[in-house]
Formats: C-alpha cells, structure tokens, sequence
C-alpha cells in the first residue's frame, strides 16, 4: 500500500474495462477525463467505462474531469510556414492569407490581450516572437528564432494581461456534465485568480454538486497570486507543460518544491503533472531522469502524480502505470524524511485537528501497523493524510461520495462499512478489515480514531491503539 498515488489519463489506449482494470491492478488510485478532447456523451462514455472496470476494485477509484478552459490557437489553416530570425508574421481576427504571411487566430482575445514588445510563442514555445505593433484587429509579430508553423498550433502569451474568461460555455457544459456524471475532482485550467475558483465553485453549488475543485497552476498570473489560489482551492495541479513556456524551465523545479511544500502546509492536495514519464508513449521503459523526476515528488511529499498522454494514447499504458507504482514502491521501501514539524499544517482549532497532531506523535511507534480513521465526510482522514504517517491510512466511512473522493488522498485506502452502533462494534469492524483484507495479523497494534458516543455524526474526538484480536 503506497503512501504516493497514481492518477492515469483516459483515452483510446485504455478505453475498455479490462484495461481500466488492469490498469488498477498495477497501481492506479485514480482516472482523468480530459475535457479537451470530446463530448459530453463521450466522457459519459468514460465514465461509464471507468465504473465497470473499477466495479471489483480492491479499494474506490477516484474520477477527476480536466476542464479544458480557452485554447489560445492558430487557425487550422491548410499547409505550413516556414520561420527564419528576424521573419514578419501578422495575426488577425480574420481569415488566414499564407500568400501574405496572414494567419488567423480562434480567439479575438488573443489580438485584445497583445501589447507592443509582449512576447508570444508558438508550439509549446518552439518559436518566440516578440510583438511589432496592434491595429486595426491585428498584432504584427517577429520571429527571434526558425521553425515550421502547423496548423493549429497553441498559443502562450507569458507577458500579456488576457483578457478572455476562464471559464466559457463549453466549460460551464463540461462542469455540468462533471456533476451529472458523479465525477470526484474538476481541475479548471486557465485559472490566474482565486475569483476563478470561486466562479467554478458557484457553478457546482448551482447544480448541486460536492466535487472538489483542483486550480491546474499553468499561468504566470497564477504564480504571482499562488497564495490565494491555494487558499481558495481544495488543492493544486502543477501543469508543468504550459507553466514552462509561462516562465524560465530552469526555474521550475525550485517552483515546483515550493507549491508542494506551501500545499502541505496548507493541507491541500497537490498533483503533479506532465511528462512525466514521456519516453512510454513509444518505449517500453523511461529513461533515468523520468525515474529520478518521479522519485523527487515522492520525495517531496505530493499527493498525487500523473500520466498524461502514457496512458491516453500511447504504445504502452498499462506498463507506464506498473512504472510508476514501481518507483513510487522503491522510493518509498528506502524511506522518506521525516517532515519537519513546521513544515505541516497549522493544526488547531478543534478537536479531529488535535487528534490528527497526536496520530502524527503516535504513529512513530514502529510497532503500529495501519491508522484506521471511522469518518462521515472524510475530513478525519484528509487530516491525518496532511500529516504524513509512516503506515496507511484506512478511512472506514459508510459515504460512498467520500470514499471515492479519498481514494486520491496520500496514504488513504477508503472501505465502506456500515456505522458502528457500540465501541464494541467499532472494534469487531476493525478487526474484520485487517483479517479480511490482509492488513494485520492478530496480535499487532494499530490506531484508531473515531467520535462518541457512536452512531452518531460527531466530530472525531478519540484516539487509541488496538492490538487485533
């Protein structure tokens, strides 16, 4: 059971439930729908897939829909262009004219958003251009270096104020088609304010939903306000491919360490994001660095790493996934360091807060095996997930919302069980879990917490430790 969890993206590569199943048996926790790619009668074909092949799972799987927000792109013109050093291109809101270096953009924002000497680049920033003048719905750009223009092609603007909504109507579709749909996590692109969040949070509430909103941190404006997204958020994605053409790759592993490490503190969920093992879209096994950049997440105490185009649509899915799970179980079984007290969360206030802080002081006995948490709402267990204990978690809870939604959270195993009537009852459940489902012998020693009087919807309020019987 490993504390680092996996989430895979859908697509053709693993459309069907038996490679979702398989794909859960090697070590995936969790599925996202990328909203970019589809309809809403595809991603309930997803869905739907996802469900039946996760129908027999040995823990919840959890669902997280990517929420594809503006694509800044050129016109899907026919052919190509061929850029040199120091080449004119010009942009319009209008149609694309090759003969004259003209292309069209599919966003009248983008020419909106444009000020003399902003940069722009091309292509997930092969080519840089830095802007000659705007008029009359245009923007002359020129090139600082040579390549071929697709079709198509994204557009970053890392100096620019855009001025385009994060969220448009085929969002607001894809959040409504998110809820309907029962999904766990929306992680919404674009996001530069905590505003943002607020607006997709508001959209959910609207439509009566209870999934938890994930800021995908891929703008510079994004960077520059992290403290309020991380405060408004119930947690964070590093999408490290479009926040490395916002701002200096060299600068983003210092970025990164500082996002998990304020996340953590603030007991957010933070997933990383992008490439990271990129080589097994076409090769059978990653490359040192891919292992080592897996590693260093680990390391640094994320929550959550995922593939991208790995699973959705390479030459070998399932195998990237068992990759994964494979250095996570290796980083782990040599040890991590302990976090320091400051650096986890502030915990006070109430009484399931004081219970997490003393399972963080008894869970360095080595002679406890697992932490069971009995929880409604699945706060209990976030909790003690903030503060990193050596051994898994296992929230026991009757909620099947919470349950798949925990399934995503570091160290958490949800189990669905009905309400303990009596303390007595409490610890027949525990012990039937750890017998049933392997994860301790009679006669070893595991925590748990829970509130009484039992059966009813208290707040956590006990801690104790119980050798199995």
């Amino acid at each position: 059971m490993g504390h680092t969890k996996i989430l895979a993206t859908f697509g053709p590569a693993i459309d069907t439930p038996a490679k979702i199943k398989k794909a859960t048996e090697v070590g995936a926790n969790g599925f996202r729908v990328n909203c970019s790619h589809g309809t809403s009668e595809d991603f309930a074909r997803a869905v739907r897939t996802i469900r039946k092949g996760t129908e027999d799972a040995t823990y919840p799987i959890s669902i997280l829909f990517d929420i594809s927000g503006p694509k800044l792109r050129l016109d899907r013109f026919e052919g190509q262009i061929r850029i040199r050093p120091g080449a004119l291109l010009t942009l319009t809101t209008g149609k694309t004219d090759l003969t004259r270096t003209i292309v069209g953009v599919n966003h009248p924002g983008i020419i909106k958003s444009l000020s003399r000497k902003d940069r722009l680049f091309v292509d997930d920033g092969a080519i840089e251009f830095d802007v000659v003048s705007i008029a009359m719905g245009k923007a002359v750009i020129r090139a600082h270096n040579e390549g071929v223009i697709l079709p198509g092609k994204g557009i970053n603007l890392p100096d620019s104020n855009i001025r385009i909504p994060t969220i448009g109507p085929k969002d607001k579709q894809d959040i409504a088609t998110a809820v309907r749909l029962g999904a766990d996590y929306i992680a919404l692109s674009f996001v530069r304010t905590a505003k943002d969040i607020a607006t997709a949070r508001s959209l959910v509430n609207r439509l009566r939903g209870d999934q938890q909103i994930i800021a995908k941190l891929e703008k510079r404006e994004a960077i520059d306000r992290l403290d309020e997204i991380l405060a408004a958020a119930d947690g964070v994605m590093i999408a490290r491919g479009d926040l490395g053409v916002e701002l200096p790759s060299r600068e983003l592993p210092q970025l990164q360490k500082k996002i998990i490490g304020e996340a953590n503190r603030l007991g957010k969920l933070v997933i990383v994001a992008t490439q990271m093992l990129e080589s097994m879209r076409f090769a059978p096994r990653p490359t040192r660095a891919e292992v080592n950049d897996v590693a260093s997440a680990v390391f640094d105490y994320v929550d959550v790493v995922m593939l991208s185009a790995e699973t959705a649509s390479g030459k070998y899915p399932i195998e990237s996934v068992a990759t994964m799970a494979a250095v996570i179980e290796a980083t782990e079984r040599g040890g991590l360091l302990r976090r320091p007290e400051a650096a986890r969360i502030v915990l006070k206030g109430n009484d399931a807060n004081t219970i997490a802080r003393l399972v963080s002081r008894a869970s360095d006995r080595e002679d406890v095996r697992v932490i069971f948490a009995f929880t409604t709402s699945g706060s209990t267990a976030q909790l003690i997930s903030d503060v990193c204990p050596p051994q898994p978690i296992v929230a026991l809870t009757a909620n099947t919302r919470a349950m798949q939604r925990l399934a995503l959270l570091r160290s958490v195993y949800p189990v669905q069980v009905k309400h303990a009537g009596t303390f007595e009852g409490m610890l027949n459940i525990v012990n039937r879990v750890c017998l049933a489902r392997k994860l301790a012998r009679r006669g070893d020693k595991v925590i748990i917490t829970g509130g009484a009087p039992f059966g009813s919807t208290v707040p956590t309020n006990f801690l104790m430790i119980h050798k199995v019987s």
